[in-house]
Protein backbone atom coordinates (compact mmCIF):
# COMPACT_ATOMS: atom_id res chain seq x y z
CA UNK A 1 0.00 0.00 0.00
CA UNK A 2 2.45 2.60 -1.23
CA UNK A 3 0.27 5.82 -1.38
CA UNK A 4 -0.37 5.23 2.06
CA UNK A 5 2.76 4.09 3.42
CA UNK A 6 5.72 4.20 1.38
CA UNK A 7 8.90 1.93 1.82
CA UNK A 8 12.06 1.95 -0.10
CA UNK A 9 12.83 0.84 -3.69
CA UNK A 10 14.70 -2.21 -1.71
CA UNK A 11 11.75 -2.90 0.14
CA UNK A 12 9.27 -3.06 -3.24
CA UNK A 13 12.28 -5.26 -4.68
CA UNK A 14 11.83 -7.89 -1.79
CA UNK A 15 8.18 -7.55 -2.59
CA UNK A 16 8.68 -8.10 -6.13
CA UNK A 17 11.27 -11.12 -5.75
CA UNK A 18 8.41 -12.74 -2.86
CA UNK A 19 5.82 -12.62 -5.64
CA UNK A 20 8.29 -14.34 -8.08
CA UNK A 21 9.24 -16.99 -5.48
CA UNK A 22 5.67 -17.66 -5.25
CA UNK A 23 4.40 -17.68 -8.91
CA UNK A 24 2.65 -14.58 -8.81
CA UNK A 25 2.56 -12.66 -11.87
CA UNK A 26 1.17 -9.20 -11.10
CA UNK A 27 1.51 -6.64 -8.13
CA UNK A 28 -0.83 -3.74 -7.67
CA UNK A 29 1.00 -0.71 -6.91
CA UNK A 30 -1.29 1.83 -5.25
CA UNK A 31 0.12 5.01 -6.53
CA UNK A 32 -2.04 7.69 -5.09
CA UNK A 33 -4.81 7.82 -1.95
CA UNK A 34 -6.31 9.70 0.56
CA UNK A 35 -2.79 9.94 2.23
CA UNK A 36 -0.64 11.36 -0.37
CA UNK A 37 1.13 10.10 -4.00
CA UNK A 38 4.33 7.39 -3.35
CA UNK A 39 5.25 9.70 -6.79
CA UNK A 40 6.86 12.59 -7.43
CA UNK A 41 4.25 14.25 -10.33
CA UNK A 42 6.11 16.53 -12.58
CA UNK A 43 3.01 17.98 -14.12
CA UNK A 44 1.31 18.33 -10.62
CA UNK A 45 4.15 18.95 -8.20
CA UNK A 46 1.29 20.64 -6.23
CA UNK A 47 -0.42 17.04 -4.97
CA UNK A 48 0.51 16.06 -1.54
CA UNK A 49 3.18 13.96 -1.92
CA UNK A 50 4.71 12.05 0.44
CA UNK A 51 8.23 13.08 1.89
CA UNK A 52 9.93 9.85 0.80
CA UNK A 53 8.06 9.24 -3.00
CA UNK A 54 9.67 7.97 -5.30
CA UNK A 55 11.02 9.72 -8.31
CA UNK A 56 9.87 8.47 -11.98
CA UNK A 57 13.28 6.93 -12.69
CA UNK A 58 12.87 5.01 -9.52
CA UNK A 59 9.82 3.75 -10.70
CA UNK A 60 10.86 3.11 -14.28
CA UNK A 61 13.31 0.54 -13.08
CA UNK A 62 11.44 -1.16 -10.31
CA UNK A 63 8.54 -1.40 -12.82
CA UNK A 64 11.66 -3.08 -15.03
CA UNK A 65 12.73 -5.12 -12.12
CA UNK A 66 9.16 -6.39 -11.82
CA UNK A 67 9.25 -7.20 -16.13
CA UNK A 68 12.61 -8.79 -15.51
CA UNK A 69 10.97 -11.61 -13.06
CA UNK A 70 7.94 -11.84 -15.11
CA UNK A 71 5.57 -9.46 -12.67
CA UNK A 72 3.41 -6.68 -13.82
CA UNK A 73 3.75 -3.65 -11.94
CA UNK A 74 -0.31 -2.39 -12.51
CA UNK A 75 -0.43 1.31 -11.01
CA UNK A 76 -3.38 2.31 -9.30
CA UNK A 77 -4.96 6.14 -9.32
CA UNK A 78 -7.31 7.01 -6.98
CA UNK A 79 -9.67 8.52 -9.42
CA UNK A 80 -13.40 9.21 -7.92
CA UNK A 81 -12.94 8.42 -4.14
CA UNK A 82 -9.67 8.11 -1.86
CA UNK A 83 -8.78 11.70 -3.33
CA UNK A 84 -7.75 13.34 -0.72
CA UNK A 85 -4.31 14.04 -2.25
CA UNK A 86 -5.79 16.19 -4.69
CA UNK A 87 -8.61 17.73 -2.63
CA UNK A 88 -6.97 18.63 0.61
CA UNK A 89 -4.93 20.98 -1.93
CA UNK A 90 -6.65 24.87 -1.20
CA UNK A 91 -6.27 24.95 -4.96
CA UNK A 92 -7.98 21.53 -6.09
CA UNK A 93 -10.49 21.81 -2.68
CA UNK A 94 -13.11 22.49 -5.05
CA UNK A 95 -13.24 19.47 -6.85
CA UNK A 96 -14.35 17.86 -3.71
CA UNK A 97 -18.00 16.49 -3.92
CA UNK A 98 -19.88 14.47 -0.96
CA UNK A 99 -23.36 14.10 0.17
CA UNK A 100 -24.04 15.71 3.70
CA UNK A 101 -23.21 13.54 6.15
CA UNK A 102 -21.26 11.07 3.51
CA UNK A 103 -18.48 10.94 5.99
CA UNK A 104 -14.81 10.14 5.11
CA UNK A 105 -14.96 8.70 1.25
CA UNK A 106 -15.59 11.91 -0.21
CA UNK A 107 -15.26 11.85 -4.06
CA UNK A 108 -14.24 14.10 -6.64
CA UNK A 109 -17.12 16.28 -8.71
CA UNK A 110 -18.13 13.54 -11.61
CA UNK A 111 -19.06 16.31 -14.03
CA UNK A 112 -16.39 18.55 -13.30
CA UNK A 113 -14.12 18.73 -17.07
CA UNK A 114 -11.73 20.05 -13.74
CA UNK A 115 -11.14 16.55 -12.48
CA UNK A 116 -10.76 14.12 -15.63
CA UNK A 117 -8.16 17.26 -17.27
CA UNK A 118 -5.73 16.74 -13.59
CA UNK A 119 -6.50 13.01 -13.71
CA UNK A 120 -5.56 12.56 -17.45
CA UNK A 121 -2.20 14.77 -16.61
CA UNK A 122 -1.09 11.99 -13.96
CA UNK A 123 -2.40 9.14 -16.39
CA UNK A 124 0.15 10.41 -18.72
CA UNK A 125 2.74 10.38 -16.16
CA UNK A 126 1.97 7.11 -14.83
CA UNK A 127 2.13 5.25 -18.51
CA UNK A 128 5.45 6.78 -19.23
CA UNK A 129 6.26 5.12 -15.83
CA UNK A 130 5.05 2.03 -15.87
CA UNK A 131 4.96 -0.47 -18.46
CA UNK A 132 2.25 -2.12 -17.55
CA UNK A 133 -0.71 -2.42 -20.26
CA UNK A 134 -3.32 -1.83 -17.40
CA UNK A 135 -4.06 1.38 -15.27
CA UNK A 136 -6.14 0.59 -12.18
CA UNK A 137 -8.52 3.81 -12.11
CA UNK A 138 -9.41 3.19 -8.32
CA UNK A 139 -13.38 4.33 -8.05
CA UNK A 140 -14.36 2.54 -4.99
CA UNK A 141 -15.59 4.16 -1.78
CA UNK A 142 -17.02 7.15 -2.82
CA UNK A 143 -19.74 9.91 -1.70
CA UNK A 144 -20.63 12.28 -4.39
CA UNK A 145 -23.65 14.46 -5.53
CA UNK A 146 -23.10 17.17 -3.11
CA UNK A 147 -21.93 19.63 -5.35
CA UNK A 148 -23.92 22.44 -6.93
CA UNK A 149 -22.35 21.11 -10.29
CA UNK A 150 -23.57 17.64 -9.22
CA UNK A 151 -26.77 18.91 -8.09
CA UNK A 152 -27.74 20.30 -11.12
CA UNK A 153 -26.36 17.50 -13.32
CA UNK A 154 -28.37 15.14 -11.20
CA UNK A 155 -31.87 16.93 -12.24
CA UNK A 156 -31.46 15.94 -15.91
CA UNK A 157 -29.45 12.56 -15.46
CA UNK A 158 -29.64 9.22 -12.94
CA UNK A 159 -26.61 8.90 -10.47
CA UNK A 160 -25.70 5.85 -12.91
CA UNK A 161 -25.64 7.92 -15.84
CA UNK A 162 -23.20 10.45 -14.37
CA UNK A 163 -21.01 7.67 -12.47
CA UNK A 164 -20.64 5.89 -15.97
CA UNK A 165 -20.13 8.88 -18.38
CA UNK A 166 -17.41 9.64 -15.88
CA UNK A 167 -15.95 6.47 -16.05
CA UNK A 168 -16.16 6.29 -19.71
CA UNK A 169 -13.63 9.03 -19.39
CA UNK A 170 -11.52 7.99 -17.20
CA UNK A 171 -11.49 4.81 -19.52
CA UNK A 172 -10.67 6.86 -22.50
CA UNK A 173 -8.04 8.88 -20.45
CA UNK A 174 -5.76 5.57 -20.36
CA UNK A 175 -6.74 4.32 -23.68
CA UNK A 176 -5.26 7.67 -24.99
CA UNK A 177 -1.57 6.23 -23.17
CA UNK A 178 -2.39 3.03 -24.35
CA UNK A 179 -3.58 1.85 -21.17
CA UNK A 180 -6.28 -0.59 -20.16
CA UNK A 181 -8.24 0.90 -17.21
Amino acid sequence: DAARAPESVEYYRRMIDFCADWGLNALLFRVADDQGTVVRFASHPELITHADALTPAQVRELAAYAQQRHIELIPEIESFGHTGFITRVPQYASLGDARPGAGQFRGLIPVDPRAVALLTDLYREAATMFSSPYLHIGCDEVNWGGSDLSQAALKTKSRAMIWAEYLNKLDAAARSFNKQA
